[in-house]
């Protein structure tokens, strides 16, 4: 927060806090900014205090303001970081912004130096110096800071280009790719272009395309990947949205499409068609509201993916329904998908605000991929994902009320397959049955396991009647070990679990790759053994999953009594979004005093017992 002390102790500085007039002020609100824009970019903090600015002549504003930074990792007792941010209104309408940091603060309005004397720089017009200072002060306390001279120019604008990839099929590919900036995130729309045997055919028409561009302009260019994506079946000629690109802001080029559109009658290749009654009201019905249908518009029943405020504290990703009811009003039927909390720290509600946006945007990028039925079925999963939604409802529908969907969901398909089941062969009952084989079993006194043993712990988990939970996925991954002093104790084995994934999850990622819509937020590792190395961990895993039942007796079942034999607490421990960013990323090193380490020891049974035998989790050998 700027003091209202520190503005008063420069009357030349041009506060800005008059908003009493008839007119009201032009307004920018970003939940990831700490202050709110007012007509030429000027920034009040959340108590509506003026914080010291500067204006460049692109029509960039420059601050410092600091952040809450509670809790996050690496953080310790400091609750506030002084930033330095720019921001920007484009010729479209968005607002953009990055952030970089400078030093850590006590609170809001800690005033260490050299925060003043950085605002009274920007104050100055001295943004140079401005720069300098902050980038030294950052240096000075760790934090990464970009050297003025190398300090990007902030983006503003919207970038094309033609890339060489590789298609879902495995040919290379040739796309238009359409790249801007809203807010704090990069994002980016593709349009293919076509598909090859050879690569070198690709990156020939992508060099043609390139040579276009850069000759004749960006117009020439496009109109040519569009007459190629339309040769190629990768855009239809005829399509209702004439635009090459559908997201993102609006293109400075006419498409052939929407040229064709503008002709004469008599010239025109596509018959002008009058827009249906049906899909005028539904357009007119929509042109204020804060839901976007998805286009094209039907003059039958539509939808809608948005992330919106639940209550104050929630954001929910829903699926919405839209048809005409006979009355002429908007009948409307909501799924929710997802829930995204707020109640928690600035950091943490940013995340979940990005995380929201991205889920929204893979839904809509999977619609112009593969279409409604696709979009919806990944819509599907992620309700169920999240339990918002029953896998096996005896409805399988996604939505109850209006028209026919235009789709089939997951579960409506394997409801039919069900019911053709029945009508087939009967599926076999062999509840009753005494000719149906049966599970083996052991005999009672045959190869009774040794007290003590790690048999006799595998039995008795087996031997357990009371209701389990469904099985989830569940990894085992090393994690190198360090005292506080930096010295190396050896290598920790982990059993990791997370209740939102399935089982099979290793196949789906196979299958699908990973994407935000699987990107789990709820996890809980339990820490089982102590190794010098990653060799010998490696062995004791092969060993533990030996003793490995699915379905019957899983790994993260069995852990905690493992770990308690190792001389460990068996406990589980739960852990937040950023620690699962962190086990996803890799970052795994851990510290542990050296009291606390607890290096297993192969022989530890035979030592106990005085058996002749060796362990079944002696690796010495």
């Amino acid at each position: 927060m700027t003091d209202s002390k520190v503005a008063n102790e420069h009357p030349d500085w041009d506060v800005y806090d008059d908003f009493t007039g008839a007119e009201q002020p032009h307004v920018l609100r970003d939940p990831t900014l700490p202050v709110t824009l007012y007509d030429t970019l000027v920034p009040l903090d959340q108590e509506e205090q003026y914080v010291p600015n500067h204006l460049d002549t692109d029509g960039t504003v420059h601050f410092f303001a600091a952040v809450d930074v509670s809790n996050e990792p690496d953080g310790g007792d400091l609750a506030h970081e002084l930033r330095y941010f720019r921001a920007a209104q484009t010729d479209d309408g968005r607002l953009v912004h990055d952030a970089h940091p400078i030093m850590p603060l006590d609170s809001r309005g800690d005033y260490a130096f050299p925060r003043q004397t950085l605002e009274t720089m920007l104050m100055d017009g001295d943004l140079d110096n401005a720069q300098e200072l902050a980038y030294q002060t950052a240096r000075s306390h760790g934090l990464a800071f970009p050297e003025p001279e190398a300090l990007p120019a902030l983006k503003t604008g919207v970038d094309y280009a033609f890339e060489v990839g590789v298609g879902d099929d495995g040919d290379p590919g040739l796309e238009a790719v359409k790249r801007w900036r809203d807010g704090a995130q990069d994002h980016e729309a593709r349009q293919p272009i076509a598909q090859y045997g050879m690569s070198e055919e690709a990156a020939r028409d992508q060099a043609e395309l390139s040579d276009v561009r850069e000759t004749r302009g960006l117009e020439a260019a496009m109109n040519l990947a569009e007459s190629m994506a339309v040769s190629s079946g990768a855009l239809h000629d005829g399509r209702d949205d004439p635009r090459f690109f559908t997201d993102g802001p609006p293109d400075p080029f006419t498409t052939n499409a929407e040229r064709d559109r503008e002709m004469d009658a008599d010239t025109q290749r596509l018959a002008p068609v009058e827009p249906d009654a049906a899909v005028a009201a539904f357009e007119e019905h929509f042109e204020d509201s804060a839901y976007r249908l998805l286009q094209p518009v039907d003059p039958t029943v539509n939808y809608s993916f948005e992330v919106m405020p639940a209550d104050p504290w929630t954001l929910e990703l829903t699926a919405d329904k839209w048809w005409l009811e006979a009355n002429g009003r908007v009948g409307h039927e909501g799924q929710t998908l997802k829930t995204y909390s707020l109640e928690s720290y600035e950091w943490e509600r940013e995340i979940e605000r990005e995380v929201a946006a991205i889920d929204r945007e893979n839904l809509h990028r999977t619609y112009q991929d593969e279409g409604l039925e696709a979009a919806m079925r990944r819509a599907e999963g992620i309700a169920v994902a999240n339990g918002e939604l029953n896998a096996n409802r005896a409805d399988g529908r996604l939505f109850t009320e209006g028209p026919p969907d235009r789709f089939t969901t997951v579960r409506e398909a394997e409801l039919v397959g069900l019911e053709e089941a029945q009508v087939g062969a009967p599926i076999r009952d062999i509840t009753n049955d005494e000719t149906a084989e049966l599970p083996g079993v052991r005999a009672p006194d045959a190869d009774a396991p040794e007290p003590g043993s790690w048999d006799e712990l595998v039995a008795q988990q087996q031997d357990r009647v009371e209701p389990e939970s469904d099985p989830h996925y569940w990894q085992m991954h090393y994690r190198p070990v360090e005292t506080p002093e930096g010295e190396s104790l050896g290598t920790a084995l982990f059993v990791t679990e997370f209740p939102q994934l399935p089982p099979e999850f290793d196949d789906y990622i196979d299958a699908n790759g990973m994407d935000d819509s699987v990107y789990p937020t709820e996890a809980r590792t339990l820490e089982m053994a102590h190794f010098a190395n990653d060799e010998d961990a490696r062995k004791f895993e092969t060993e533990f999953r030996s003793y490995l039942v699915p379905g019957l007796l899983d790994g993260h079942e069995l852990a905690p009594e493992v770990a308690k034999l190792e001389g460990l607490s068996g406990e589980w421990e739960e852990i937040d979004y950023r620690g699962i960013v962190d086990y996803m990323s890799g970052n795994r090193t851990i510290v542990r005093e050296a009291d606390d380490w607890h290096l297993h020891n192969p022989n530890a049974e035979r030592e106990e017992s005085d058996l002749p035998d060796i362990s079944p989790l002696d690796f010495s050998m």
